[in-house]
């Protein structure tokens, strides 16, 4: 005859399993925070889920770049390799149903739900009924991906409850990927408009009493650039009226990056005198982004503070 559990034991029971959802976010929370690779964090996120909640053979997809399929991109007791080659397209089995609607499934038995792929052999893998749980990664109303898992069918499983949890981790597994995503972009835009700024200087600082664009003459000023910006005493020689003066003058004055620094100190310094220090306002005033004013302060070590010290 079955025991029977008492009300106050099913308090009990369901206490000490709210304590291991809690302990399980918190452990998530700091492997997330730590900074690693993208795929090594995730992966560590879907060993949390099996060792503290019994969620195994977690499995996290992202959408490809190109949107047009999806891709796994960690797993968690699952065969590698066999992972890198499995993809769904949108609204394929339950993974792409959940990214094309953006709304969580439930299949309490995996064996009796037709949009159950079974890619990855679990039944051949566990030789039991499973239960499975997916829901969606959503950045910015923008459903980017998927957080899957499974687990031994019980009757009484609390399915609704374990899936209410893989949402909160799939919460915070969107804001670190959101914030990885911004850190490249940002990258990227601050290595382009530094490019720009380059190639804007290198012309603007063509030697000034130097005239022509041959390709003869740009070897000349790339030669001038790179004398003035070294130590070495540099011998000019030439037939008489070949411009020797002048570029001995142009080296003599034109370090480039002196010049460069010196410019770029002087419009941001008149930048900031005229926003009062607010790197966000000098940003707009020199049409260009906070970030780079940022890094160009710190590099030519201006002190904000003398103009007010708001950092925008």
């Amino acid at each position: 005859m079955a025991k029977k559990t008492i009300p106050w034991q099913n308090e009990v029971m369901r206490a000490s399993r709210q304590m291991q959802q809690l302990e399980c976010l918190y452990k998530v929370s700091q492997v997330l925070s730590a900074g690693a690779r993208q795929q090594e964090t995730l992966a560590g996120v879907l060993a949390i889920l099996d060792k503290e909640l019994g969620l195994n053979r977690g499995t996290i997809t992202l959408l490809a770049p190109e949107g047009n399929e999806i891709r796994i991109e960690a797993v968690h007791d699952l065969p590698q390799e066999q992972s890198r080659r499995i993809t769904y397209r949108i609204g394929e089995g339950v993974t792409g149903k959940v990214m094309e609607t953006g709304k969580a499934m439930i299949v309490p038995r995996v064996s009796q739900e037709s949009l159950f792929l079974n890619r990855f052999e679990r039944w051949n893998v566990t030789k039991q009924e499973l239960s499975f749980i997916c829901v969606p990664i959503v950045i910015d109303n923008q459903v980017i991906g998927t957080i899957s898992v499974d687990r031994p069918f019980e009757q009484t499983a609390p399915l609704d409850e374990e899936m209410r949890v893989l949402s909160i981790v799939a919460s915070m597994i969107a804001h670190d990927l959101r914030g990885r995503r911004e850190r490249v972009s940002g990258r990227q835009e601050l290595e382009e408009e530094i490019v720009r700024l380059r190639r804007e200087l290198e012309e603007r600082f063509r030697p000034d009493n130097m005239t022509g664009n041959s390709s003869m003459m740009r070897d000349v000023y790339q030669q001038i650039r790179q004398a003035a910006d070294s130590d070495t005493t540099v011998l000019i020689r030439g037939e008489s009226g070949a411009g020797k003066e002048m570029a001995a003058r142009a080296i003599g004055v034109g370090s480039l990056k002196e010049k460069t620094n010196m410019l770029e100190r002087d419009l941001i310094v008149d930048a900031l005198k005229r926003c009062s220090g607010n790197l966000a306002a000098a940003a707009r005033d020199l049409n260009t982004t906070a970030r780079v004013i940022r890094y160009k302060v710190k590099e030519l070590g201006i002190d904000c503070k003398q103009y007010g010290g708001k950092k925008g």
